[in-house]
């Protein structure tokens, strides 16, 4: 089946929202995508990625660990139905951005509706890791990087360390 190639991070589709993916006249196969996206994601490491990562402009997104192929789900048209909990601050990363890393506070809990590959549509509550990688790729639905989520102070941290970061990188290459 193979596995996607991730976007450029300037792309202007990583800032748009995504279009509903449509069960009765699929865009591509649901589970050709989703299958693709988590062999994309076990391939680059990560605990999520959402279609417009790979230049798919289609609301879905596959969250899980990545060493564990049975926790990774997909999720076709999620809505964050309501979040409980309070809000935390804990270090994100994303498969656009490698090696930035940033402070974000969410919800410790959602409940989320979502479809399925197979069309099945349900509505389920996470915690946890589980919670953030779901509003982290939730985000990327709607045109949203997890950079506007992190306040100022935070984000200008990580944007000093990342950039120092490239230029080592540049310097060994």
């Amino acid at each position: 089946m193979g596995v996607y190639t991730l976007i450029e991070s300037n792309h202007s589709i990583l800032k748009e929202p995504t279009e509903k993916f449509n069960f009765d006249d699929p865009q591509i196969p649901p589970e050709q995508l989703a299958h693709q996206l988590a062999e994309t994601m076990i391939l680059n490491n990560g605990v999520g990625l959402a279609a417009p990562q790979v230049g798919i402009p289609l609301s879905v997104f596959v969250v899980g660990n990545p060493n564990d192929r049975e926790t990774i789900m997909a999720m076709f048209n999620p809505n964050i139905v309501n979040t409980m909990g309070e809000n935390i601050y804990q270090e994100e990363g994303c498969l656009t951005f490698p090696g930035l890393y940033m402070k974000v506070k969410r919800p410790q809990q959602i409940r989320v509706r979502f479809t399925d590959m197979h069309g099945k549509t349900t509505t389920t509550k996470y915690t946890g890791m589980t919670a953030r990688a779901i509003q982290h790729e939730y985000d990327h639905l709607q045109g949203i990087l997890f950079k506007s989520r992190a306040n100022r102070i935070h984000r200008e941290q990580a944007m000093k360390k990342y950039k120092q970061l490239q230029r080592r990188i540049k310097k060994s290459a």
